[in-house]
């Protein structure tokens, strides 16, 4: 039977699960935005087109902890903007995601409660959790998968896209747009977890 989807004004595209529906054996699903969405997808990601989002999602409940761990594995296939010419710029995105949800009285971790007992010296000091110590809340009993894979694919994108042969002010071929431009929302973000990961690996 297929899941109503449910179109709030707050997303461009909902696909709202009902995590009380979701048994030990887990779910397992396959979504598709519909034509309808893509449009504002497209204002929203500084997309020129879009031909296909879909993913293939698992969720899966931890007996203990309670906690929700959802993985899944996205495809778009979609026409960016190059930071050069502004033509368009076929690219196409096959990535895994995976990300941790639980109920408000169930998401305070052991590492996240010492966290917030440290001042905030302490904590600037102190490594980024990891998602599965600080997992996301679950609001009102339900995850919102179409959000959940649009915020994974704005990280999944080139974040600077150039057609074939783009070229800078002065004639050269561009290799990298400059530091602090970003193609969309979420580029900065990806590029923020980047260098976090690498400091905390020094």
């Amino acid at each position: 039977m297929t899941e109503q989807v449910i179109q709030p004004d707050s997303y461009e595209w909902s696909h709202p699960i009902d995590v009380s529906k979701i048994g030990e054996d887990g779910k397992n699903l396959k979504i598709e935005a519909p034509k309808e969405v893509h449009d504002a997808l497209c204002r929203r990601l500084n997309l020129d087109e879009i031909r296909e989002i879909s993913a293939s999602v698992r969720l899966k409940r931890n007996a203990v902890t309670k906690i929700l761990h959802i993985t899944g594995d996205l495809v778009a296939d979609v026409d960016q903007i190059c930071v050069v010419t502004g033509d368009p710029v076929a690219e196409k995105v096959e990535d895994s995601f995976e990300s941790w949800y639980a109920e408000p009285s169930d998401a305070v971790s052991f590492a996240k409660a010492k966290r917030d007992r440290m001042n905030a010296k302490e904590r600037e000091e102190q490594p980024m959790l990891e998602e599965f110590d600080d997992p996301e809340e679950i609001i009102d009993g339900k995850i919102d998968i179409g959000e959940l894979v649009i915020q994974f694919l704005s990280l999944s994108l080139e974040p600077y896209p150039k057609a074939p042969g783009a070229r800078g002010n002065f004639g050269e071929p561009l290799e990298d747009a400059p530091e602090g431009t970003y193609n969309n929302p979420f580029a900065a973000l990806k590029d923020w977890k980047i260098k976090e990961k690498e400091k905390n690996n020094e």
